[in-house]
């Protein structure tokens, strides 16, 4: 559900500012208030994915036995990665990253 609203509302922004390349303050103003409109959904889906990471990341510490590193396993997981879009997300500057990767961990996961 989150990945469809993020595309339906993501898509258009970011065609918009890929067809658009020239520096316009109007253009500008459009890309700032796409950001802002395209965060508003995808802030509330990333708190509550957050908060939702929190409490199991504290539950799996302490039935993991206080295993720290299983506890922010889950908690970079879940809480790293971007809470708003920018406009450099909706130009394609930057990737936009809804869960986050563990420090150490290498892009392919090794």
């Amino acid at each position: 559900m989150v990945a469809l609203a993020l595309t339906i509302c993501l898509a258009p922004a970011a065609w918009a500012a890929d067809t658009n390349s020239d520096e316009h303050p109007y253009a500008d103003l459009g890309i700032g208030v796409a950001s802002v409109l395209c965060s508003i959904p995808y802030g509330a889906a990333k708190i509550t994915v957050s908060i939702l990471g929190g409490v199991t990341g504290a539950l799996t510490y302490v039935l993991s036995g206080f295993d720290r590193r299983a506890a922010e396993s889950v908690w970079y997981t879940s809480m790293d990665g971007d809470y708003i879009v920018t406009p450099d997300h909706l130009r394609g500057k930057r990737e936009l990253h809804f869960t986050g990767v563990r420090p150490g961990n290498s892009e392919n996961g090794h």
